[in-house]
């Protein structure tokens, strides 16, 4: 059985190995960006699939808003065209764009939130490794 590592985070006390521990300190944040479904697994599998799923619905989240915006800007342009569309725009437009810019406001409230965290654990877990005497990070950590 792997040596695992005990130590306090901001997420509470943790027990990892220390190839969790190393994939927490210096890779979960390019693999979150490559591939989120990679990300949750091995988050999963370290016992954190809570924190992990959580960024990712706020990803998806964001990319959902994004799409709405989208389409919210395309029936503006289409509805502009028309003297006589402008009341529908102040009537169905413009409710739609608030509820999207609320939605928009909270999510990036909640992702800089979530990135926080991680980054906390993130730093607790380099913490502990420079605690395992003889530790050396990897050279990917080095740059």
């Amino acid at each position: 059985m792997p040596t695992k590592l005990e130590f306090t985070t901001p997420e509470g006390r943790i027990a990892l190995t220390i190839s969790d521990a190393q994939f927490m300190a210096y890779d979960a944040g390019e693999v979150a960006l490559q591939s989120t479904r990679d990300f949750v697994e091995r988050m999963r599998s370290m016992g954190l699939g809570e924190l992990a799923e959580r960024h990712a619905s706020l990803l998806a989240q964001n990319q959902v808003s994004v799409m709405e915006l989208r389409e919210a800007r395309e029936d503006a342009e289409t509805l502009l065209g028309s003297e006589q569309e402008r009341g529908v725009i102040a009537q169905r437009l413009m409710p739609r764009l608030e509820a999207l810019r609320e939605t928009i406001t909270q999510t990036q409230a909640d992702m800089r939130a979530s990135v926080e965290r991680l980054a906390a654990l993130s730093a607790a877990c380099h913490r502990a490794l420079h605690q395992v005497p003889g530790y050396r990070p990897p050279a990917r950590a080095q740059r």
